[in-house]
């Protein structure tokens, strides 16, 4: 079986449901419609004109909002075969629909009067996917229904519109058209790995790494030690950094929530590990619907590794 067709037959366990909520699918095997983070707050102080990023790929929106940053190299990362499918249909679709608006009503399931997925909006999008891509989707889009395709093969976890155009810069109508006129200059790639493998599998060493919100995880990917073993993580990822780089070692909801059971989110503990000067935080705006509390003037943060040039 060729590595489409099991992509396929796996898509296709989630759409039917067949294996409801059991030991067949993990938190990760679904896909995440949009950003679940503040991208516009958390990106901000970083540089990337020129540089080689590399990011947890997810909703796939981070491979927008750095490319706004003009960066000469995206390398997008993910346990999910699927999320390599889903940035491809992002980006096919920013070449096919003219306006951000045409984008979002496809993809989105909240807050436009039209069905996410529509097939006919689809045909178009079509005419942009190549190779596996274009063979994954349409055989999808042949399958199943779209709202099926769309309830099914992604998450619930899909902010209000409010919140997501607080989120992300590349949804406004002057970005999306930035990005529309310079997507041939978006030189992006797609790694199927896991983030305890992503360093042996990167061949060379690059400038900017963000690991996004993956540390709210660590407690399951790491079961036992989670801080020091996310913390060896880092200092792995860091050899393939390049002096001056930066790793967003993780992005927090709420930093002041220390009532959350996790040991990530006791910042005595957290501390101890994560030392300055290596290890800084940037605390920005909380997002009220991106976040679990919606009443709380507390903020997010992230955690951010710089190599410095005396490593």
């Amino acid at each position: 079986m060729t590595k489409v067709n099991e992509d396929l037959v796996f898509a296709s366990k989630l759409i039917e449901d067949k294996e409801k909520f059991g030991e067949y699918f993990t938190i990760f095997n679904r896909l995440w419609p949009f950003a679940t983070v503040n991208m516009k707050e958390y990106l901000e102080p970083f540089n990337l004109e020129g540089k080689t990023c590399v990011t947890l790929q997810g909703s796939s929106d981070h491979i927008f909002e750095l490319a706004l940053k003009n960066p000469k190299e995206i390398i997008g990362f993910d346990i999910n075969p699927l999320t390599g499918y889903y940035g491809k249909l992002k980006l096919a679709a920013l070449k096919a629909l003219k306006t951000q608006e045409e984008y979002l009503a496809f993809f989105r399931s909240k807050g436009y009067s039209n069905k996410p997925f529509n097939k006919e909006t689809f045909k178009e999008i079509a005419q942009y996917l190549e190779g596996n891509d274009k063979i994954f989707w349409e055989e999808i889009f042949k399958m199943y229904p779209s709202w099926q395709i769309r309830e099914n093969l992604f998450t619930k976890d899909e902010g209000n519109w409010s919140e997501l155009k607080g989120a992300l810069n590349y949804i406004t109508p002057e970005n999306y058209e930035y990005l529309k006129n310079n997507i041939e200059n978006i030189n992006f790639t797609f790694l199927n790995t896991d983030v305890k493998d992503l360093a042996s599998n990167l061949s060379y060493n690059v400038d900017f790494i963000t690991l996004s919100n993956l540390i709210i995880y660590a407690h399951d990917l790491f079961p036992e030690n989670a801080l020091e073993k996310w913390h060896n993580l880092i200092e792995t990822l860091a050899a393939k950094l390049n002096q001056n780089g930066h790793i967003v070692a993780g992005y927090f909801y709420d930093i002041e929530g220390e009532e959350d059971y996790r040991e990530m989110y006791n910042k005595t503990l957290r501390d101890k590990i994560f030392a300055s000067p290596s290890y800084s935080y940037h605390l920005f705006t909380k997002m009220d619907d991106l976040a679990r509390q919606k009443t709380s003037s507390n903020h997010d943060a992230t955690l951010v590794y710089t190599k410095s040039k005396a490593i």
